[in-house]
């Protein structure tokens, strides 16, 4: 009987500890996704967070685990913003600003996606494009959104940003430089 108790008191310890350092480990690994070019290992993961190496490898057994977990918890948060009551953005293009300039700002979390198998790349495209559809849709009926426009089209939006920002960066344009292309691309869905 106490080695029960003592068990059943010991496990929601550990799993609370699990859960801190799987928060902690995707809350580093997502400032390090956020800034440079390179994707981050794991083990710099682990040296940053101050675990160990093992520890981070038994929460995501590699990148592309990380990375899909750092993808998860951002569409999480633009499902928030859009189920918000009101909506705590000003308008769709608001909305839609804010996650192209994600995309083109975090590089090494793109260029990890981009070595996700296709499935699962358009797994997460087509996630994404079925949480901003609610959006998406009361833009065009309050009439801020062109009429002729579709959802399915945000996703010729990110690949043509992705390959915009491909193209710029390797011919050194500025951050300027893709600011303006998404105002254009902005601009062409709005009307404006």
């Amino acid at each position: 009987m106490r080695v029960s108790l003592l068990t059943s008191s010991i496990g929601p310890v550990r799993r609370t500890d699990a859960r801190r350092n799987r928060e902690r480990i995707l809350r580093v690994a997502d400032e390090a996704f956020a800034t440079g070019s390179e994707i981050v290992p794991l083990a710099e993961i682990a040296r940053r967070v101050g675990l160990g190496r093992a520890t981070v490898y038994r929460h995501f057994p590699d990148r592309a685990a990380l990375g899909t977990a750092i993808a998860s918890q951002h569409l999480g948060t633009i499902a928030d913003l859009v189920r918000g009551d009101p909506p705590p953005y000003d308008s769709f293009r608001d909305l839609l600003e804010l996650v192209l300039t994600e995309q083109a700002a975090r590089r090494p979390l793109v260029r990890l996606f981009r070595e996700l198998p296709p499935h699962c790349q358009r797994r997460y495209a087509d996630a994404l494009v079925a949480t901003l559809t609610p959006a998406f849709r009361r833009a065009q009926e309050e009439g801020q959104l062109r009429a002729d426009a579709e959802p399915a089209d945000l996703l010729l939006v990110f690949e043509m940003l992705e390959a915009a920002v491909l193209t710029g960066a390797a011919r050194g344009h500025s951050e300027d430089a893709i600011r303006r292309m998404i105002t254009v691309v902005l601009d062409g869905f709005f009307g404006a």
